[in-house]
């Protein structure tokens, strides 16, 4: 008898030895950023600095005016509890100046354990300084780039940073399909988000423009916690320098009850509130005073569009945007070069 016992015994703790490894392995690795920092959901007077950590934190963001000492400490909290004990980090910087270049540090630090009454914290780590400014709607000019249809081919979306001058635009913009779908969240950063990173992306922000293959897979629910948007939603317009920027959802290019969406997909709907939502979008002051008025959208809204969503997107878009005197729409999607004239 005390043989078995012994026995069992033996065999309890090789169990817990043996189960406990790959949380002792993770334990012991040193606290890392992993991905980012970038800057998102820029405005007229904030941005959103988002990167990961390789354990659970609490961070801040630490930013201050380039021509000055002051030094601003912010942090995110959501119904008064401030965001901790996670590994994405999503923090806004507020009240910035337009033209006006800041200077910012992220710095997080490890949680260990998170007990209801006493927290015990880890290691620090900081990254920066890096520099990031707001939209500014009196800049004469600007420049800035749009890449489309990546579909997570990262050494042709470095091919083709390589031959644009990065360091002369305030803004990327990525106009729908860097992936395929988004099944595993390496395939964002394996795909294109750390190449971004490491080319531009810590100071110049990129527009992420929703295209239909960004809404396959089960984690595609959860893109905007990776590319926050100034409205919250994947349209929104924003206005920089002489520019006015409409920025639209173009959805699937199928049908909602087609099969391969098994019954998951509500984009109908999703289209008409989008519809309603870009009538007064045109009527917006700011939109009707712009110099230029640009619409970015992955599926172009063009007369020999074929397929359900684009003829979904010409129906429903196309003669409000015509109405609205649009200077330029930027899309993907076809893989194919086209210049389409007005009226066409």
């Amino acid at each position: 008898m005390l043989r078995m016992r012994r026995l069992f015994v033996a065999a309890v703790v090789a169990t817990c030895v043996l189960g406990l490894s790959p949380a002792f392995s993770q334990d012991t690795a040193k606290l890392d950023i992993v991905h980012g920092p970038y800057v998102q959901a820029v405005t007229d007077s904030s941005a959103t600095i988002v990167w990961f950590t390789n354990k659970d934190c609490v961070s801040k963001v630490e930013y201050s005016p380039c021509d000055s000492n002051e030094v601003v400490t912010t942090l995110s909290s959501h119904n008064r509890l401030v965001d901790a004990n996670t590994r994405i980090h999503r923090i806004t910087l507020s009240d910035l100046q337009p033209g006006r270049r800041y200077a910012y540090h992220v710095v997080s630090t490890e949680i260990v354990k998170f007990d209801p009454y006493q927290v015990t914290f880890g290691d620090t780590i900081s990254a920066g300084p890096y520099r990031v400014q707001a939209w500014n709607p009196q800049k004469e000019e600007f420049s800035f780039c749009i890449v489309n249809d990546i579909h997570e081919k990262a050494d042709r979306l470095d091919s083709l940073l390589n031959q644009v001058p990065l360091d002369t635009l305030d803004m990327v913009v990525l106009n729908g399909d860097m992936i395929d779908h988004w099944t595993r969240e390496n395939q964002v950063f394996d795909g294109f988000l750390d190449g971004c990173v490491k080319r531009f992306a810590r100071e110049i922000p990129f527009v992420y423009v929703r295209g239909n293959h960004e809404t396959r897979g089960a984690l595609a629910r959860d893109l905007l916690d990776l590319f926050p948007t100034p409205s919250g939603r994947y349209y929104y317009a924003f206005r920089h320098g002489p520019v006015s920027f409409l920025v639209l959802d173009c959805g699937e290019d199928k049908a909602d009850w087609n099969k391969e969406y098994s019954g998951l997909v509500a984009f109908d709907a999703y289209m008409a509130e989008q519809t309603r939502w870009l009538r007064e979008a045109v009527q917006e002051e700011s939109f009707r005073n712009a110099r230029y008025r640009v619409v970015l959208v992955h599926i172009p809204p063009a007369a020999n569009g074929q397929g359900y969503g684009a003829t979904r997107i010409r129906t429903s878009w196309s003669p409000i945007l015509n109405h609205a005197n649009i200077d330029l729409a930027f899309s993907g999607h076809t893989h194919r070069f086209a210049r389409i004239d007005p009226n066409d």
